[in-house]
């Protein structure tokens, strides 16, 4: 008789645990079904968001489309030039326009870039051709001395050219040389900058 209310009060245990076990289970299952309902909601409002950029962007584009018809070839390369930007920076600084530097290091970078609209708004024969002409590379060169090391940096929508120096001597002077396409989307008063190394 013992053994049977042992048994009988085994089996009311286990049959206890296991019901707490799927009362836990239930109440975990309402839980992540009301996340998900939330996040359904939330998708929803951001699936409106992007719609809403969607026709945003669609009439601007074809705002576009039609002013463009109005521009002259000058106008409109004039327009295709604002969509890319250049800078030229020696140690974090940019160039001033009469291309005169002066840095207290002897270890610096040089960061020649060129950056493009993220998502232009010209047409792409229009568009390509606000770039300067030919590679990056040939519209800048280092006159007098050779760079420890050259690094390509190219992203989407940045393409760079980081020029390292290192163990460069007190007093003196670095000359880079720029093309005329350059210097003008630089604003540069000259082709040439001089880089004074104190």
């Amino acid at each position: 008789m013992i053994l049977f209310i042992i048994i009988g009060c085994t089996n009311k245990t286990s049959i206890d645990e296991g019901n707490s076990q799927v009362e836990n289970l239930q109440k975990q299952i309402k839980r992540y079904e009301h996340k998900i309902e939330k996040l359904e909601v939330k998708n929803h409002e951001y699936e409106i968001t992007v719609k809403n950029f969607e026709e945003e962007r669609d009439t601007y584009q074809k705002f576009i489309d039609k002013a463009i018809k109005y521009l002259d070839k000058d106008e409109f390369l004039e327009l295709a030039k604002s969509e890319w930007h250049y800078s030229l920076e020696i140690d974090e600084q940019p160039v001033p326009s009469d291309g005169k530097i002066v840095i207290d290091k002897k270890d610096f970078e040089i960061l020649y870039s060129a950056e493009q609209a993220m998502s232009p708004g010209l047409p792409k024969e229009i568009y390509t051709q606000g770039s300067i002409s030919g590679e990056y590379f040939d519209h800048l060169k280092i006159l007098d001395i050779k760079p420890k090391d050259i690094r390509l940096l190219d992203g989407t929508v940045v393409s760079a050219f980081v020029y390292e120096f290192e163990n460069l001597s007190g007093n003196t002077d670095l000359k880079l040389e720029v093309s005329d396409e350059l210097k003008e989307r630089l604003g540069l008063q000259t082709n040439i900058i001089n880089i004074h190394i104190k």
